[in-house]
């Protein structure tokens, strides 16, 4: 059974300093934790309870029902946690982005279900990677993780100061596009040159681009609508812009 120093240790990784200063996050349920064991990464601590459906082979650490709520983010705990380590990623910045390849760049989301719910998507479409500037939620946020159902553990991602990288890129040659609703319609945008390399930027729903972000951006796009509602869900519109990017990737290819 773990101490109750270990319980706190456990509940102290929903604060966001407290993962960054000792590289780790918490992963939940069955799915997430398959993904966990199943990525090569560090594993800090396995807790699972008597009645969950952990396999036997994991050697999970046994806790009450009582110690896993305590350790839990979740209201109805799925009775598997692991403790997992953040790993050091490469340079904020990798040189160069390879012909071809497609990014994303995140501003200013503070949701954590969208932008869980995006990392997904990400994953789904073979994205190269993901930058997010720093006021953005963090991606090992316990409801960032839970959303990415292990998706996590597969996607690059880098918290950076994003007009900084972003210029970098464009100073490069990469096609750098912001969505803005004053940006050229995503549907009569011509295919990309197969050598070129191409970010996509999103901002968050209420505020969008940022200035500074706007200014590192090499030109700007928007999905063109015929209803009513003045804007869509950023997961939903990071979503599209993928899969039209996917798209015009088959044809060129």
């Amino acid at each position: 059974m773990p101490t109750k120093n270990e319980i706190l240790a456990v509940r102290a990784l929903r604060n966001r300093k407290t993962r960054s200063d000792e590289c780790k996050f918490v992963v939940e349920g069955l799915k997430g934790v398959q993904e966990a064991l199943a990525s090569g990464w560090l594993v800090h601590g396995l807790y699972a309870t008597a009645d969950s459906k952990a396999p036997e082979d994991w050697e999970a650490e046994r806790v009450s029902s009582k110690d896993m709520s305590r350790m839990s983010t979740l209201k109805a705990p799925p009775g598997i946690l692991a403790v997992m380590g953040i790993p050091e990623v490469p340079a904020d910045k990798p040189g160069p982005l390879p012909p071809g390849s497609f990014s994303l760049a995140i501003d200013g989301l503070s949701d954590p279900g969208n932008l869980g719910t995006i990392i997904r998507t990400a994953d789904w479409f073979g994205i190269s990677g993901i930058w997010v500037s720093r006021d953005t939620v963090d991606p090992f946020n316990p409801k960032v993780v839970q959303a990415t159902m292990g998706a996590i553990f597969r996607m690059p991602i880098w918290t950076v100061d994003l007009a900084e990288t972003l210029g970098g890129f464009s100073s490069e040659g990469t096609i750098v596009q912001g969505l803005d609703l004053e940006g050229e319609s995503l549907w009569e945008m011509g295919g990309p040159p197969a050598s070129a390399a191409r970010i996509a930027v999103l901002g968050s729903e209420s505020h969008g681009l940022s200035e500074d972000v706007k200014a590192a951006c090499s030109g700007f796009i928007h999905i063109p609508g015929g209803g009513q509602s003045e804007s869509l869900n950023a997961s939903m519109a990071a979503g599209i812009a993928m899969a039209a990017w996917h798209g015009q990737s088959i044809k060129t290819t």
